[in-house]
Parts: structure tokens; C-alpha cells; sequence
């Protein structure tokens, strides 16, 4: 195997490992039931509206809308290594209906604890999307969506990502609407406390929501240089080999 395919393989397997990781944080903030991040509430109210589809599944479909958006944008700057997003879609979505099996006994009963596996769904969300971005392979059709956005209309990614997210929450909150009769996900509300609390199931858009907005894009300070670090170790430890 030459060098060049074995750098493929590399970059492609730790952005895979980082795809994991970021399916988990959906997982997490699904279980925490504060609400979801932006970008998978989509996915997340079409599964509570019909159940037997899972929210992975959904989530494949979802992205793949966006393909048709970025093929709409670009035209004939549309290439066909972009259509490699289809597959990391469905590697996430099984990801993601993997991890909500796997975290099944989870069931958090009080405010603080489901706030905690927000804020550690923010980490390995984090921890994950620098995988992504240092492996320079996989990239879920959200991202390069905003990327196609930014593109056409030579605006910077990181505006254009908060228009995008806040775009998507606003559409999820019109179909909860719209199938529950509720713009925050499937229960019953009768009080703002009942979503901040989560003191009703199926909350898609609440407190978690705000927080996985953010704090994902914050903590990448922190686990960007993590990420730097570990490849430079197992970088040291295949030239020894």
C-alpha cells in the first residue's frame, strides 16, 4: 500500500471516529430531552410525528434534501466527490439510531442531571468536529451547505452557519406546530418552566438547543489543540514502528 492511499485511509477512518463522536452528542442532547442541537431538529420532530421511521433515518433524508439545495446553488461547480456526503449521511444517521440504543438505560430524572449530559453532548460534539476538521475527509451536508451558501453569496461561513441554524430551528418549530400543536416538540405545554425543566417527553427545541448552539463552537478551543496533540503522538509512534 502506498503512502498515498494509506494518508487517505487515515484521514477518512479519524473523520469517521469524529462522525461517532458527533452522533453521540445527538444522542445525548435527545436523551437529555432539554431540546436538540439546531441541525438535528429536523430529524428529531419527524421522528416523534412518525415513530417507526427512526431519527437516523430521518437524518439521512434530511441531508440528503440539503445535496439538492447545494446542487441548486452551484450548478456546474457542483463536483462529484461531493456526493461522497451521501454515504458519511448514512454513517451518521446509523451512528446516531446506534448510540440512542446503546444509551437506552439512560433515563435522566432530575433537571441537573439532564443538563449534565447536555453540556457532555456539547463536548463530544466538539471533540468530534475537530476530528472532522483536522482529518479533512467526511463532511455531513449541513456544513457544506452553509459552505455552498457562503460561497455563492461570498459571505463568511460563520454567519452564515448561525442564519442556516437559526433558519432550521424556526422550521422545526413550525412543524411541531403543525403535527403537535406545540412550536417546542411533542408534549403537552402549559408552561414556559415545562420545556426549560423538560418537565414534559419530547422536547425538541428548549434550553439544550440554545446551549448546543454554542458552546460546541466554544469548547473547540479546547479540544482542538487536544486533537493537534493526539496526532502528533500517534504520528511519533508510527515513525518508531
Amino acid at each position: 500500500m502506498n503512502a498515498k492511499t494509506r494518508d487517505i485511509l487515515h484521514r477518512y477512518g479519524v473523520a469517521t471516529v469524529g462522525l461517532m463522536f458527533v452522533a453521540l452528542g445527538v444522542a445525548l442532547s435527545i436523551i437529555s430531552n432539554l431540546g436538540t442541537a439546531p441541525l438535528s431538529c429536523p430529524a428529531y420532530v419527524l421522528n416523534l410525528h412518525i415513530p417507526a421511521i427512526s431519527v437516523g433515518t430521518f437524518t439521512l433524508l434530511v441531508n440528503t434534501s440539503y445535496l439538492f439545495i447545494q446542487i441548486a446553488l452551484l450548478r456546474k461547480d457542483f463536483k462529484a466527490k461531493y456526493l461522497m456526503q451521501i454515504v458519511a449521511s448514512a454513517l451518521f444517521g446509523y451512528m446516531i439510531d446506534g448510540c440512542l440504543w446503546a444509551l437506552s438505560w439512560l433515563q435522566p430524572a432530575t433537571f441537573s442531571a439532564r443538563l449534565g449530559l447536555t453540556l457532555l453532548a456539547a463536548l463530544v460534539t466538539a471533540f468530534g468536529v475537530s476530528l472532522e476538521v483536522a482529518a479533512d475527509a467526511w463532511m455531513l451536508s449541513a456544513e457544506m451547505t452553509v459552505n455552498a451558501f457562503a460561497k455563492v453569496f461570498r459571505k463568511p461561513f460563520g454567519p452564515v452557519k448561525i442564519v442556516m441554524d437559526t433558519l432550521t430551528v424556526v422550521l422545526s418549530a413550525v412543524l411541531a406546530w403543525c403535527f403537535f400543536a406545540n412550536p417546542f416538540g411533542a408534549g403537552r405545554v402549559t408552561a414556559a418552566a415545562d420545556v426549560l425543566l423538560a418537565r414534559v417527553p419530547g422536547i425538541v427545541i428548549g434550553l439544550g438547543t440554545l446551549l448546543l448552539a454554542f458552546l460546541p463552537g466554544a469548547l473547540m478551543r479546547l479540544t482542538d489543540p487536544l486533537v493537534e496533540r493526539l496526532r502528533g503522538r500517534s504520528g511519533r509512534t508510527a515513525r518508531t514502528r
